[in-house]
């Protein structure tokens, strides 16, 4: 019988350092939201297209790493505690898993909690969330992308990162042109020196970097 207090982090490699320490399940939210398209119906077929592509896996390597999907269909948890950064990589991935769960229709206890992405030291926990404004916030930001007017309990500085991240006159795209010069490799690091807010992964900087100084 499974506890009824499910655990979601951001990512196998933060499950993986907190799995020991949980009550009940834990499972990570694999995702990269930050990049990509995406659609309203989350985990739809046209969801899971859109996600493989963007992510560069096939349909059934996506299809097996859903575990909120699987976890969320088979059990009734009374308590979901959320554990993810405050950098704008984990806020995106946040901000989607609570506009799935306002899709699923979740009731029980939904508990937020703020981890360092580097030293893995709790910042801020038990944070109660209400769902139902996510599911807008989510269009907003990842369909129509517009600023939303309210972030909840979410990271206003993360979504605003978001846009920058995304701009070709935004802080990352103008540090690109502005080291042209530099070898990828020493541009890959200075990129991930300068976007820890950002939460960025060398994938993420070279992909930067191929759009702003294409070859």
């Amino acid at each position: 019988m499974h506890s009824k207090i499910l655990n979601i982090t951001n990512g196998e490699y933060f499950n993986e350092h907190f799995i020991s320490g949980f009550d009940g399940t834990a499972i990570p939210f694999c995702e990269a939201m930050m990049d990509g398209e995406a659609v309203t119906d989350i985990y739809s077929q046209q969801f899971i297209t859109l996600r493989a592509k963007s992510l560069g896996v096939t349909e059934n390597e996506y299809r097996a790493k859903m575990y909120v999907y699987d976890a969320l269909k088979n059990d009734d948890y009374q308590t979901i505690c959320l554990w993810f950064g405050k950098d704008t990589f984990c806020q995106v991935n946040l901000l989607t898993l609570l506009a799935y769960l306002e899709q699923i229709k979740y009731h029980g206890e939904l508990k937020l909690n703020y981890i360092d992405d580097e030293t893995f030291e709790v910042l801020e926990s038990d944070i109660d969330v209400k769902l139902g404004i996510y599911s807008k916030i989510y269009e907003d930001v990842l369909i129509s992308k517009i600023v939303p007017d309210d972030v909840g309990t979410l990271c206003a500085k993360a979504i605003d990162l978001y846009f920058d991240y995304h701009s070709a006159d935004g802080k990352l795209a103008k540090l690109v042109r502005a080291n042209a010069h530099k070898e990828k490799i020493k541009l890959i690091c200075l990129l991930l020196e300068r976007s820890k807010d950002y939460g960025l992964s060398d994938l993420q900087a070279e992909r930067l970097i191929n759009l702003y100084l294409p070859q």
